[in-house]
């Protein structure tokens, strides 16, 4: 009996219910799309939220409470809703499509209490490929990311190419998508990359192309560089030279004051 009373408190404090609530939203790409999250707690209750797509977490959290957010750690294109409470997504594609968790946790005040509430989002989109670069941080390299978009999920062989060369690229076939990732010198600006997707379900081959474009301001640079300098330079030469005429000007005045003035006697026998 002492232990049931001992334990009791600390189970309370870390019981939980869960209610969840499934629907369906439709987007076209290119939209969007508001994700609600209903909230069954009250206004002043401090809430985590977390949400996850296909099963996979990280995708958006933050903290909530009296109906305003903190500590936002969302992914691109992502975003809070505060009123009403949900997940923004914009400029929407096909592979955001798939089953959304948004689970609340009300921390304050005690017990903690679950909430979650299921969606899933479809995106209408027409067969074909997406061919995208993705902005990473070196910059000495460029990944490329290919999906194949507006078709049931099946079976697909992705095969990057750059003129007649076959490249080496990762596959997600549960995503229907490949991704191409090279450094340099293994490629330069005005490559041109095409991604080919062929179909298992009906034996369709879909191909798209993108040329890499370089960044301007990168081949600007190496441009500008000498003219900068040599702007300098005339700069320090015309300061250099100002001083020295400068310095000059200052002796030849200081050498006049210390000579001795002619006396009368020599004046007369001149």
């Amino acid at each position: 009996m002492f232990s049931v009373q001992c334990f009791l408190p600390v189970f309370l404090l870390f019981s939980a219910t869960a209610t969840g609530v499934q629907k369906v939203i439709t987007a076209s790409r290119g939209e969007t799309v508001l994700l609600p999250c209903p909230s069954l707690f009250d206004y002043s209750d401090t809430v985590r939220v977390d949400w996850e797509k296909d099963g996979e977490s990280g995708l958006c959290m933050y903290r909530m409470s009296y109906n305003k957010t903190s500590g936002h750690v969302c992914s691109p294109r992502f975003k809070v809703n505060a009123d009403p409470i949900g997940l923004i997504i914009t400029d929407v594609t096909g592979s955001d499509a798939g089953v959304y968790n948004c689970s609340m946790i009300r921390m304050i005040p005690p017990p903690a209490v679950d909430n979650f509430s299921i969606l899933i989002l479809q995106v209408n989109v027409p067969a074909g490929l997406v061919v995208q670069e993705v902005n990473i941080s070196n910059q000495s390299c460029v990944e490329l990311f290919c999906s194949l978009e507006g078709l049931s999920p099946e079976q697909v062989s992705f095969t990057w190419t750059r003129g007649s060369e076959q490249l080496l690229h990762q596959n997600n076939s549960s995503k229907m998508s490949s991704t191409l990732t090279l450094c340099k010198p293994h490629w330069r600006d005005g490559d041109k990359f095409t991604c080919q997707a062929s179909y298992s379900s009906n034996h369709t081959l879909y191909s798209k192309s993108i040329t890499i474009q370089g960044d301007e301001g990168d081949e600007e640079r190496p441009h500008s560089f000498p003219v900068i300098s040599l702007v300098l330079f005339s700069i320090f030469t015309i300061i250099i030279t100002v001083i020295w005429i400068m310095y000059c000007l200052f002796s030849r005045k200081r050498v006049r004051a210390f000579m001795p003035e002619p006396r009368p006697a020599d004046k007369a026998s001149e």
